[in-house]
């Protein structure tokens, strides 16, 4: 995620890149801290409906915002529901003719180059949404948000490499010892029996049977959060986006023919 330092009335915020979203967006906690929800037109209010719904306290029109060396003309929606103090959408990115660097890590204004922050300083408010974020089982695995959508990836097995030395025999009564060479995952595990063993040298492979498919379509898709926002686009929750992508192996086609 792209964040910048900015000040908003002298008052430091970390802001929010989104080339995205249409609007500059601001939450009533942010304008409260730095001074401005006075300002806010509140005949600009009212209700936000996309994915869900939320409320619009007003617009500020007109504040001072310094990013670099630059003062900046800008004006605000504030809207609740967001969990970014500052949100630069693409209204204020074509004003100012701002450039994106992701080659550079940086957001270009005019000749000045501002860094996007590091992971460290990234606020920490998305990962306690995904934390709290009901989950629906997805393929191979996978845990799907139930809001935002996000894909995570099963936990993978630790692999070891090293010996083991065990009994020759499944009661642990055997004489011999055998050494078992383990490899990683997917490769062939080796087992060697000790030349004073009783036991005959055995080898076996680890295989992994292919993912279950609820209509035997072909291999599996991974479903990501732009799959499941084109079926959204169509009317649909993102719940019933979800689970028809689980039944068709990730195919956007089919899920949605599914849905119809």
């Amino acid at each position: 995620m792209l964040y910048i330092d900015v000040l908003v009335n002298n008052i430091p915020i970390k802001a929010f890149v989104d080339s995205g979203a249409q609007t500059t967006i601001m939450s009533p906690s942010a304008a409260e801290r730095c001074g401005i929800i006075r300002l806010v037109d509140q005949r600009f209010g009212g209700i936000a409906k996309g994915v869900g719904t939320a409320k619009i306290l007003g617009r500020v029109h007109s504040a001072e915002i310094q990013i670099g060396q630059y003062n900046l003309a800008s004006s605000f929606t504030v809207m609740e529901g967001k969990d970014v103090d500052l949100l630069l959408g693409l209204d204020m990115l074509k004003r100012h003719q701002m450039c994106i660097d992701l080659r550079q890590n940086c957001l270009i204004v005019q000749n000045d180059k501002i860094p996007f922050l590091p992971e460290s300083e990234i606020p920490k408010m998305f990962d306690e949404i995904l934390e709290n974020e009901p989950k629906i089982e997805g393929p191979e695995g996978t845990q799907i948000g139930a809001r935002t959508g996000t894909v995570e990836q099963p936990d993978q097995p630790a692999t070891a490499t090293g010996s083991e030395e065990a009994p020759a025999n499944g009661d642990g009564t055997g004489t011999g010892k055998r050494k078992i060479n383990i490899h990683p995952a997917g490769s062939k595990n080796n087992i060697h029996t000790d030349p004073n063993a009783s036991s005959s040298s055995t080898s076996a492979t680890n295989s992994q049977p292919p993912p279950n498919s609820t209509f035997g379509f072909g291999q599996p898709q991974r479903i990501t959060k732009e799959s499941i926002d084109k079926i959204t686009d169509l009317g649909f929750t993102r719940e019933e986006a979800v689970q028809a992508l689980q039944q068709v192996n990730g195919d956007v086609e089919l899920a949605v023919g599914l849905l119809l």
